[in-house]
């Protein structure tokens, strides 16, 4: 009662004199969630929620699958990028696979580096119990699988590379080795990264539908 009082003396004493009292000022808190503090905030943030404000993800982020790989987890990729346009003169892609008595095999030093340059595959033991390194991929349908299974056949042949490659119902699995040495040699990681580069993106499934709020 005391308080009211005191903001009406206030208010005659202003409307006595030459001027309008100043309009009353409010104080605003800014809070980590982006919300500005008001009493008028409760209904947007039950629509909308706490963090109301983040953008939705760009359609290029939603097809690289980013929500499932992620900086800081634990299992992402770090993967070595060409440029584009230098993809055929640096890098994997500008070697073609070198005859097997001229190589040699990979030394476990550079093994993670070159296999940091054909992200997807990932370092496995053979039948044989030797290194190779392995790819899976999950096709819209057996056909798809059968044709990218055609296309790499196609790719080794050229290479003179001999993958091992599966088919299973939609999935196919590659796995690269140089039986021939017993283990992994660069023949390996170039025709790994010839097969990330064809264009198989009519054979994968639809990228799943994700709600971003």
């Amino acid at each position: 009662m005391a308080a009211m009082t005191s903001i009406k003396a206030k208010a005659m004493a202003f409307k006595s004199g030459s001027r309008m009292a100043p309009p009353a000022r409010h104080a605003v808190v800014v809070r980590s969630t982006g919300w500005a503090d008001g009493q008028s905030t409760k209904a947007e943030k039950a629509m909308f929620g706490e963090n109301f404000g983040a953008r939705d993800a760009t359609q290029g982020e939603i097809e690289s699958g980013f929500g499932d790989k992620q900086l800081w987890h634990w299992n992402t990729d770090h993967i070595i990028k060409v440029p584009q346009g230098m993809k055929g003169k640096i890098g994997l892609l500008a070697y073609k696979c070198a005859p097997v008595a001229s190589l040699q095999l990979v030394e476990e030093k550079d093994m993670n580096l070159m296999k940091q340059q054909v992200p997807g595959w990932r370092i496995v033991a053979a039948a044989s119990g030797k290194p190779a390194i392995r790819q899976d991929w999950k096709l819209k349908s057996g056909e798809a699988a059968q044709q990218l299974q055609t296309m790499i056949k196609d790719l080794a042949q050229a290479e003179g590379h001999a993958p091992e490659v599966t088919v299973t119902g939609e999935t196919l699995s590659a796995e690269l080795t140089t039986a021939a040495l017993g283990g992994l040699t660069p023949n390996d990681f170039i025709m790994a990264a010839k097969i990330n580069d064809m264009n198989i993106k009519d054979l994968l499934p639809p990228p799943r539908k994700r709600f971003w709020a």
